[in-house]
């Protein structure tokens, strides 16, 4: 098993590698977090460590679990200090290597579009703001993803989560970017519970979700989904996934989690730990990073 962790959010953030296993049975899991002040090359960082992954196992091409954290802060991870437990990723950095110094772009798009093109927002038109959901606009179309250049070798991608690379085309499209499917939500943001897409958002006033259901299972609004917290069904989707694959082909998997951007929202039991936290938010905060702490347990144990 080889595993990577990356994880950010305004600050230094974090990358862990580990490598163990054998040429027949090989997967590669990334946990990375978007948002930041500034981006290294990050494309290069990804591009070498596959490389070493792909040296590693020798005969096989690995699988490859990228799980993607969104707004999560240095300081918000056990192995950093905090009063926040997150026993999973402690023990994923406990048997890997740190790097303890990277940074991304300080919002969702432009990051996101660096790591699925490989080129800097400056060559994409994202450099300015996010994909906002009322926006006819999107990576550019001619543009390469990396799910289309993993195919080429012959892996099943799949994406699970957020999206936020632009839908007001079909061509725009997780499942018409290279992967062959596709299941979360397509804008920045939206209620944890209900996965209504709400506002307030740049240039609208507030409202309560007036915007409607923003979750699809491919081209088909997922409304059985309804009422079940965000990083559960994710959870889920993606255990499904990697139990249900057939071990002799190579898997990309692209798990995008909606923890832990706005708004605060996690089950109760989640909090209580917490509730020594005096400002409400902190705590809620910390309960959902729990929460997305867990949620990988299953998920890393699965072979």
């Amino acid at each position: 098993m080889s595993v990577f962790l990356i994880r950010s959010h305004f600050a230094i953030q974090s990358i862990i590698f580990h490598f163990s296993g054998t040429a027949t049975n090989s997967v590669l899991y990334i946990a990375y977090a978007d948002h930041n002040f500034k981006m290294l090359p990050f494309q290069e960082i990804v591009a070498l460590f596959l490389c070493l992954a792909f040296v590693n196992c020798a005969s096989k091409q690995p699988h490859i679990v990228f799980i993607l954290a969104d707004d999560y802060g240095y300081h918000d991870i056990g192995y950093h200090g905090t009063v926040i437990k997150t026993p999973v990723l402690d023990s994923l950095a406990a048997n890997g290597a740190k790097l303890e110094n990277y940074y991304v772009q300080p919002i969702c798009s432009p990051t996101r579009s660096q790591l699925m093109t490989g080129r800097y927002q400056i060559h994409t038109g994202l450099q300015h703001f996010v994909i906002v959901a009322d926006q006819a606009n999107s990576v550019p179309l001619s543009d390469v993803f990396l799910p289309e250049k993993l195919k080429e070798v012959n892996y099943s991608t799949h994406l699970v989560g957020k999206w936020h690379l632009g839908f007001y085309r079909k061509e725009c499209l997780p499942q018409n970017r290279g992967f062959d499917t596709a299941f979360g939500y397509l804008s920045g943001m939206g209620d944890y519970w209900t996965h209504h897409r709400s506002g307030p958002m740049p240039l609208f006033p507030p409202a309560e979700h007036w915007l409607g259901l923003d979750f699809m299972d491919m081209d088909r609004p997922a409304w059985e989904y309804v009422g079940n917290y965000s990083a559960f069904v994710f959870r889920d989707r993606a255990n499904q996934i990697i139990q249900g694959h057939d071990k002799s082909k190579p898997l990309f998997l692209y798990l995008a989690l909606q923890s832990v951007h706005n708004p605060l929202q996690v089950p109760e039991q989640y909090i209580k730990p917490y509730n020594f936290i005096k400002d409400t938010d902190r705590r809620t905060h910390a309960g959902m990073i729990a929460c997305m702490d867990e949620s990988h347990s299953e998920m890393l144990s699965i072979n």
